[in-house]
């Protein structure tokens, strides 16, 4: 196709370094090397300057020996396949120092973002320290940014702030975002300020699972069951934080989660003056985050595996909401719980 072939050796000479003037102008050269800049300027029907200013550019590529600023009336072309693959040549040159030099940028980055993250960080015996309240802040936030499939939270403080242990609300729900399961303890309050209950509504109508104790033993973090964070001082939350990666305690802490959990009353997120869609309070915050899921594109098994519950729990869901909703299939699953406001 023609038009095909002229489009992809335009965008080529662009990324060559020549503007559409210039290239009109060396195209028409290359049809008739014994031109004039006045010859060329008349039959481009453009200024004699634009057609120097074209050749001065093309001299400056070395695709020209001569220009009409230097006295040359008819320029001598350097012959293509010799003009166009040296440029191609020093193009790629410069491609390959800036990929180098991205590359060193990178490892820069990570670099400082890892001195970041260490200010105020000891180490020794198996577990990592970091001392005062913006360390153990940025802990948290670098565990978050890692985690992949799950983050567990004990909560006693869900008051959004700047303490170290203070939800960040943005930042959990860019975790249900991306599909990892949330789940938040936190301490019952029925009086408290707005923005407590507005915190808790904002997450549980992501997708975040959110359950209430009368009373919590300490600030937690678990992520993916491969690191969790709690305070130096359960007395002192904002002191620091220790970083723990050894199965050992690993499991214990998780163990600890799922004995409060079981016996933790759910939260829905809302409250008696919480004008909540009526749809909403009839799904289940996992219901809820399975239909996110299945919008995303997840598989029966990712979705099961993601909620931490069999493949046949996951299918007799999936059964019952399509029962619910009335769809005949996935499709219109997905359809009818977006128009309900589901996802």
């Amino acid at each position: 196709m023609p038009g095909t072939h002229t489009m992809r050796g335009t965008l080529m000479l662009r990324v060559l370094g020549l503007d559409s003037g210039t290239e009109a102008v060396y195209r028409l050269m290359l049809e008739h090397p014994s031109w004039g800049v006045d010859r060329l300027a008349h039959e481009l029907d453009q200024d004699r300057s634009a057609v120097t200013t074209a050749l001065d550019t093309l001299a400056d590529l070395a695709l020209l020996r001569g220009t009409a600023a230097e006295g040359d009336t008819t320029p001598l072309l350097v012959p293509p396949r010799a003009g166009l693959g040296a440029l191609l040549d020093r193009r790629q040159d410069e491609l390959a120092r800036t990929q180098l030099e991205i590359d060193a940028g990178r490892a820069a980055v990570a670099d400082l973002l890892a001195d970041y993250t260490a200010l105020g960080r000891t180490t020794g015996a198996g577990v990592e320290r970091f001392t005062g309240a913006a360390a153990a802040g940025r802990l948290q936030t670098d565990l978050s940014a890692r985690a992949r499939e799950e983050v567990l939270a004990l909560a006693p403080t869900t008051t959004p702030g700047d303490g170290p242990w203070d939800l960040d609300v943005p930042l959990h729900l860019g975790l249900l975002g991306r599909g990892v399961r949330v789940r938040i303890l936190h301490t019952d309050s029925t009086t408290g300020p707005a923005h407590h209950h507005e915190a808790v509504r904002r997450l549980t109508r992501a997708g975040a699972e959110i359950r209430t104790l009368p009373a919590l033993p300490l600030h937690l973090r678990l992520v993916d069951g491969t690191s969790a964070a709690l305070p130096l001082d359960p007395g002192d939350p904002d002191g620091g934080a220790v970083l723990l990666a050894e199965p050992g305690a690993l499991a214990a802490l998780r163990a600890l989660f799922t004995h409060l959990w079981d016996t933790a009353t759910p939260c829905d997120g809302k409250d008696e003056a919480d004008g909540t869609d009526d749809a909403r309070q009839t799904y289940s915050p996992r219901e809820r985050a399975l239909l996110r899921l299945l919008a995303e594109g997840h598989t029966d098994e990712a979705a099961a595996r993601k909620l931490g519950i069999s493949l046949r729990s996951e299918r007799r869901m999936i059964s019952s909401l399509s029962d619910r909703i009335g769809a005949r299939s996935r499709f219109q699953l997905g359809l009818q719980a977006a128009r309900s406001g589901l996802l």
